[in-house]
């Protein structure tokens, strides 16, 4: 690979406006700037996907030349991923440059929570072998903290009914256990939030399609998908 194409600095993410995650760091292969990575949509794990965006194949990396790059969640190998393009935006053949295998969800981890691990077969080792706070600023909408074990058994205990959902919706098993939700369509725009969940949700308004209905608990986050009808 072209050095001149190596792009690792990554994140900074705009979660449809509402927030933004900074990256600056690994300044052996990168300029001492910021990067900026925007919410581009959700899989289907619920988790976001970041990349620089307008991608027109002239982002500027100091003396590295043009950078594409992506962090999404791979779940066939059960970790966030960081790639670069080599600068066409099309991340056909990219290249990997980070590895992270702490589940967090819906965002990427912080510095702190698990490791950035660098692929050094791709980076020849310039950036000391992961990202710490040591040699990198990350900051923004990043997370701290992963699902912990009882997500597991909530998330056979919670449910949505109906589900296809075609006018209203209902939380099953909620109580004292989730405090609010949020619902996301597959773009990653919030269309709906509330901390009324005793009743029936009003989901008529919402256009047919999946969603995802984040259900947020006192020590705990689960994600579930919806099918509007």
């Amino acid at each position: 690979m072209n050095k001149k194409y190596i792009v690792l600095p990554f994140l900074l993410l705009s979660y449809l406006g509402f927030s933004q995650i900074t990256f600056n760091g690994c300044h052996p292969l990168f300029e001492d700037q910021d990067y900026t990575f925007n919410n581009v949509g959700t899989d289907e794990t619920g988790r976001h996907i970041f990349e620089t965006t307008p991608i027109i194949g002239d982002n500027s990396c100091g003396a590295l030349g043009s950078c594409e790059f992506r962090l999404s969640w791979n779940d066939s190998n059960n970790r966030w991923e960081f790639i670069a393009d080599s600068g066409n935006g099309d991340f056909v053949d990219p290249y990997l440059m980070f590895t992270n295998t702490s589940a967090s969800t819906p965002n990427p981890p912080s510095l702190t929570l698990g490791t950035w691990v660098e692929n050094i077969i791709i980076s020849e080792g310039g950036c000391d072998g992961n990202l710490t706070t040591s040699n990198t600023v990350l900051t923004g909408d990043v997370q701290d903290t992963v699902l912990s074990i009882i997500d597991n058994q909530l998330s056979n205990e919670i449910q949505l009914a109906p589900n296809p959902a075609h006018t209203h919706l209902s939380i099953i098993g909620w109580k004292d256990k989730i405090q609010h939700l949020k619902i996301y369509d597959v773009n990653g725009k919030l269309v709906l939030r509330t901390s009324e969940l005793s009743g029936q949700i009003n989901v008529s308004y919402l256009p047919n399609g999946m969603y995802f209905v984040n259900l947020f608990g006192p020590d705990t986050t689960l994600i579930k998908k919806l099918i509007k009808q």
